[in-house]
């Protein structure tokens, strides 16, 4: 891929056009956190932050924009964190940082750590140049993963509207043809830095922009090129190419869309289920039997629980089931409780885990038969609308499972 340099007089940009009403900007303040790693360690530290750190600082207000391996440095690790303001950046990060979460894996997290003042305190550069989240899903809409790039312009002076206009002429059309959708344009926040706990670079003055790369992707020597095409009034960039992880919501990671308390709303109101239940259980069987059932699920707790009512026939009992599930914001987590009219009395032990994407994995410690086993639940969210649930129960702590219980589930017409 080659970079393309545009004359001014060709083009007639207009930036960051309106998008659905569903998306809200993100955020008034940004930190650009670019961290040095020990050798190897990448990985270690990017595996903790997705598993442990996303929705604990999310449920505190903060918003993780994306993070990323920097594909030129091995030792990089980047990621991007929004505020509401100065004042909620200071609370949050009082609250992050002396609790819980934090104390748990502190160690952990430092043990991976060379550097991590390596810190760009940011805001949107103008009105409709912050990043833009998904305000429905948590995310922006699903996409294929792709390269992000970010340019970062360092100036002897605070970034004004004159030199706002020259980027906005002179660079974006660049950026634009060579397939660089700009997804945010950020200057220095000129605001101290309330949580001196977390140096952050002061004392100067940035512009950044973030682009994802809508064509192929670039060799090290195209990078090289697009940054003597987008100097800034004399001032080169630092090109920073930047791969995204798993979980992020920049750049479309797989794994991006958030845990939230509306995961399971594909399920709300009555359905038709057909059943298909092995006959023994941890015996090697291969026999199953099938029963129709109907369901009916409605939500409780202002949208953090829900509670679904099965009825089915099963070898000529009738049976009626209860499944209870409770949404934990601060974890990203759904625990969920199963009781039926078979063993009257017993709530079953709780079964924990969420969504990525379409797809929900919750296991839990049970017995069965006087046997400790990992039950699990899965279920798929299908683009026809009609969703389906497997069990599996696992007696070797998850390295095999034997799925025994599968519910498939169609809209139950309204009379």
């Amino acid at each position: 891929m080659r970079w393309i340099s545009i004359p001014l007089a060709c083009l007639i940009v207009i930036m960051m056009s309106a998008t659905k009403s569903v998306e809200a900007e993100c955020c008034p303040v940004v930190e650009l956190r670019q961290y040095t790693l020990k050798p190897g360690k990448r990985d270690v530290l990017i595996n903790l932050f997705e598993r442990e750190f996303i929705e604990p600082q999310e449920a505190l207000g903060m918003t993780i924009v994306g993070q990323f391996r920097d594909r030129r440095r091995p030792d990089r690790f980047v990621w991007l964190r929004g505020f509401p303001s100065m004042e909620a950046r200071r609370q949050a990060l009082e609250q992050f940082y002396g609790g819980p979460v934090w104390a748990a894996h502190r160690a952990d997290a430092n043990n991976t750590m060379v550097d991590t003042d390596d810190v760009l305190l940011l805001k949107p550069a103008r009105p409709g140049q912050a990043f833009r989240i998904d305000t429905d899903s948590g995310m922006t809409p699903r996409r294929a993963k792709s390269l992000v790039l970010a340019g970062i312009y360092q100036l002897t002076l605070p970034a004004d509207a004159s030199l706002l206009s020259k980027f906005e002429q002179h660079v974006v059309p660049v950026l634009q043809a060579n397939h660089i959708k700009v997804e945010s344009v950020l200057v220095t926040e000129p605001a101290p830095n309330t949580f001196t706990a977390l140096p952050v670079r002061e004392g100067e003055h940035v512009l950044v922009w973030f682009g994802v790369v809508e064509g192929p992707e670039s060799g090290a020597q195209s990078i090289e090129r697009l940054a003597t095409v987008t100097v800034l009034d004399n001032h080169p960039a630092q090109i920073l190419e930047l791969e995204p992880t798993s979980r992020s919501i920049l750049g479309g990671g797989p794994n991006a869309e958030r845990a939230m308390n509306h995961d399971f709303d594909f399920l709300l109101g009555a359905w038709n289920v057909h059943h298909r239940y092995l006959k023994g259980r941890l015996q090697g069987s291969s026999q199953w039997t099938e029963f129709d059932g109907s369901s009916e699920m409605k939500p409780l707790l202002n949208g953090l629980g829900n509670v679904d009512r099965y009825w089915f026939v099963r070898d000529s009992e009738s049976i009626e089931g209860v499944a209870l599930r409770l949404f934990n914001p601060k974890k990203g987590e759904w625990t969920i409780y199963w009781a039926d009219t078979k063993n009257p009395g017993t709530l079953q032990p709780p079964i924990i885990g969420k969504f990525h994407g379409d797809h929900g994995e919750f296991i839990g410690e049970d017995k069965f038969n006087g046997r400790k086993i990992l039950c699990r639940f899965r279920w798929t969210r299908f683009a026809n609308g009609d969703p389906q649930w497997e069990q599996a129960f696992s007696t070797d702590e998850g390295k095999t499972w034997e799925t025994n219980w599968i519910m498939s589930f169609t809209r139950a017409r309204k009379n």
